[in-house]
């Protein structure tokens, strides 16, 4: 199937049982632009009694089904080891499924049992010749037509070699069988010269081509920039050989190679510390030379070279690139490759099989086989694996996780705000209230602001949301509304008993002049807490509304005797209820007693009963004790400040941590933490550790080097950039509502203070809320839906982002979203 799976636009039935055609479906990164198939999975499942009564008429049944559903051009039939074994006649029934469908149904006998791998290639090949190749003719053909054999476009190798060869004037007549459709091999006979690119695997076919329709060939590799002039050269000078009307083709190449050379230089520069490194190098076949020479292109010494799975004219070609004595090992076994890496190993490139005996051991890699998601070939290839080489060794040295530093803030420039990510300081502030046990926001406003304030946090956490209102008339606005405050705390008191209250006025009570200070100030009557806290809706966004409400509710605090194992924690709105959860839990690991002001983790969804106030935060004794506090944590940067007003009321020490996304972040929560409670780091948490630090060398594959985008609120933005680069992302783009403090330490590129209209086209993958959808949708680019409000994707308030195992599920998901988008076809 390696040689056939990739003309797409072709069904490919495995005839045996299921495993037969799971174990093989995807198995190779081969990309077409042609049709699906190649990533589709057709099976007869066999089963026992099918096994023991024969399983032809299934396969009949099979392969009409597909014809009928799919129409496709033409059927592969594939038998296996159990129906090579039982006897099935796959001709036979190919051929009256042919004759009944009228597409061509082709059996393929290669039965795992017959031999290895480039045996199955060559099988596939002599089907190829004796049932396709000469069966229909071209439209047009040309002096430039080239057969181009073995080349299967993993990864998209072919995408970038098949316009170095437009751009010199020769056109590929039939692929054999990248990016192939069914109908161009069949006039494969037409092609004017023939070049290999996989020899051992199906040089029969371009031996029957020369034999029969006497069209010569060139054995070719496109990997490295001297591999690739040599080939370009090869065929230019053969078709010319064979074609008088080809007369120029290799000037053309040469002028495609000096134009293509000619940059090389300046491409190379960003990557200049691979020179000299040393690599371990095991792949097979004609990479286990070509691999060679790509990697002294780009500089590396190769001190090492796996040919387990090569043949002896591939070994002959290694020992011309690197001498008679030539470090060729047949075996290439994992205690082989751990003794040649700690001989002076830097890199090891090599199969799938091997990257995760790299992660294990913290070696740098890159994927060179057949499963690997990045294109190699050609110029801009070998430019790509220069950079994927620099990502991984600058990932294990640790190089990425360092961050730009302070970097210059941009402005959008403009006055409208277009798809605004920037969310009002009001529901910042309703949002911190939900925080406190028994209490209740009292919005004083119009009864819209209250309306689709809570209508947007319901929607986001999928819980009741304590919230209520003055609901200002038009009276109220002319004549004045500050007596509505005294008449709607009452009615809460009455009605719902609360143990605290939030009058928090929104802009049209600012703009108007209501005094809310004194309002709040004139209620003698009223025996609990009323805190009047202004977040008018034109000055700053959510974090400014959220800390100042956590400031009026500090101010509760009063001081006294020190309790040595409490701790206040003091987070922002950017962490989700199951992120306060596990804090909260992991300072209790240490035996220490937290105060979580506001604590949101009863928005995960554990409440119990319908309460008109919020149920299960930070309670009023609580917040009163803060001052007892033997240390304060703030986790935020808009929350900076608050640490040093509480050590000077308190005298209470304080540490401000910016982060507590990804490894390191969590590594200074913990040592913090194990330095407050006199108690080391338990096992657990160890543990976790190790299985983050796996998933970072994991996925470290498909992050490394990606463009990535964020939009999101300040702190969090800050937040996840840790993380973003400790996964050796590219964090091209952060934007953000409002230029609040800390966002010149964002590790990106460019951090931009606007909208989701300045979210710009060219990263992989955005992280945003729900509201990035139409943006991420007409940029093309998968949205990986976190922050606020995310009310797309169910179980928000539950998701764990914080501490070594959140990080985990961040990384994983991160990694998942840019592979199921290259899936896609998104950029």
């Amino acid at each position: 199937m390696i040689v056939l799976a990739p003309i797409a636009d072709a069904a490919h039935i495995v005839h045996g049982p299921i495993a037969c055609c799971a174990n093989t479906w995807e198995g190779r990164g081969v990309l077409s632009a042609v049709g699906t198939m190649h990533r589709r999975g057709f099976s007869t499942d066999l089963s026992e009694l099918d096994i023991i009564y024969g399983g032809e008429e299934k396969l009949r049944r099979t392969i009409t089904e597909v014809v009928e559903r799919e129409q496709p051009p033409a059927v592969f039939v594939y038998s296996t080891c159990v129906t090579g074994l039982t006897g099935e006649d796959l001709t036979a029934v190919c051929a009256a499924a042919e004759a009944e469908l009228g597409v061509p149904v082709i059996p393929v006998h290669a039965p795992g049992f017959v031999g290895p791998k480039n045996l199955g290639n060559r099988i596939a090949g002599e089907v190829l010749l004796d049932r396709v190749i000469g069966t229909a003719e071209p439209d047009t053909v040309t002096p430039t037509d080239i057969v181009l054999i073995g080349e299967y476009n993993v990864a998209g190798d072919l995408d970038l070699v098949e316009p170095l060869l437009a751009r010199a004037g020769i056109r590929i007549l039939s692929r054999i069988t990248g990016n192939a459709r069914f109908e161009e091999i069949r006039w494969a006979h037409r092609g004017r010269v023939s070049a290999v690119v996989c020899s051992r695997a199906l040089v029969n076919v371009a031996e029957k081509l020369r034999n029969s329709y006497g069209i010569p060939y060139v054995e070719v590799s496109f990997f490295g920039s001297t591999e690739i002039a040599r080939s370009l050269r090869l065929i230019a000078d053969m078709l010319e050989l064979v074609s008088p009307d080809a007369v120029g083709v290799r000037a053309r190449v040469d002028a495609v190679i000096a134009e293509e050379e000619a940059t090389l230089f300046t491409a190379f520069e960003p990557f200049a510390d691979l020179r000299g490194k040393r690599a371990v190098l095991y792949s097979g076949g004609v990479k286990s030379w070509s691999m060679v020479s790509a990697l002294r292109d780009i500089g590396i010494d190769v001190i090492a070279v796996g040919v387990k799975k090569a043949s002896h004219e591939d070994e002959e070609k290694v020992r011309a690139l690197l001498g008679e004595d030539a470090p060729i090992l047949e075996d290439i076994s994992p205690k082989v490759i751990r003794r040649l890496m700690a001989e002076g190993g830097d890199l090891l490139v090599a199969g799938g099989r091997n990257q995760y005996l790299a992660a294990k051991e913290g070696w740098p890699f890159i994927d060179v086989n057949q499963e690997r998601h990045s294109a190699y070939a050609g110029y801009e290839g070998l430019v790509s694996m220069a950079r994927d080489l620099h990502d991984s060794v600058a990932f294990y040295a640790g190089a990425v996780a360092d961050g730009p530093g302070t970097i210059e803030v941009e402005s959008v420039g403009r006055a409208a705000v277009i798809d605004p990510i920037k969310q009002a300081p009001t529901l910042g502030a309703v949002l911190a209230t939900q925080g406190v046990h028994g209490a209740v926001p009292l919005l004083h406003g119009a009864q819209g602001c209250t309306f689709l304030e809570k209508v947007l946090l319901i929607k986001h956490f999928r819980e009741p949301i304590a919230l209520s209102t003055t609901k200002l008339f038009t009276e109220d606005v002319v004549l004045g509304g500050s007596e509505r405050i005294e008449q709607s705390v009452s009615a809460l008191v009455d009605s719902s008993a609360p143990e605290l209250i939030t009058v928090i006025p929104t802009a049209l009570a600012e703009v108007k002049g209501d005094d809310v200070v004194s309002a709040v100030a004139g209620l003698a009557d009223v025996r609990i807490p009323v805190l009047a806290v202004r977040t008018p809706d034109y000055d700053g966004g959510m974090q400014e509304g959220y800390s100042a409400v956590v400031r009026s509710l500090l101010s509760l605090a009063v001081g006294g005797r020190t309790a040595p194992a409490q701790i206040t924690i003091i987070a922002g709105p950017h962490l989700t209820p199951a992120d306060f959860y596990a804090v909260r839990e992991l300072a209790e690991a240490f035996g220490l007693r937290p105060i979580v002001v506001p604590d949101l983790a009863a928005l995960d969804g554990s409440r119990e009963g319908l309460s008109p106030l919020a149920q299960g935060g930070v309670t009023l004794e609580e917040l009163r004790s803060v001052g007892r506090s033997a240390h304060t944590i703030v986790i935020g940067a808009s929350l900076a400040g608050i640490g040093a007003e509480l050590e000077a009321r308190f005298d209470t020490p304080y540490s401000t941590l910016d982060a507590i996304h990804g490894l390191a972040a969590t590594d200074r929560l913990l040592e913090l933490f194990s330095a407050l409670s006199g108690l080391p780091v338990p096992a657990g948490q160890l543990r976790r550790r190790r299985i983050l630090v796996d998933a970072l060398r994991d996925a470290h594959g498909a992050l490394a080097g990606e463009p990535i985008a964020l939009a999101l609120e300040p702190d969090h933005a800050l937040s996840l950039s840790a993380l973003l680069a400790e996964t050796g992302a590219r964090l091209t783009q952060a934007v953000v509502p409002t230029a609040a403090s800390g966002i010149e330490r964002i590790a990106a590129e460019r951090v931009v203070v606007g909208d989701f209209a300045s979210v710009e086209a060219g990263a992989r993958l955005l992280l945003s809320g729900s509201h990035a959808h139409d943006r991420a949708a007409l940029l093309g680019t998968p949205l990986l839906e976190i922050g606020f409000p995310s009310h797309h994707a169910f179980g928000a308030a539950q998701r764990v982002t914080v501490g070594y195992s959140g990080a985990t599920t961040l990384v994983n998901d991160m990694a998942n979203a840019l592979v199921t988008g290259a899936m896609n076809g998104e950029e």
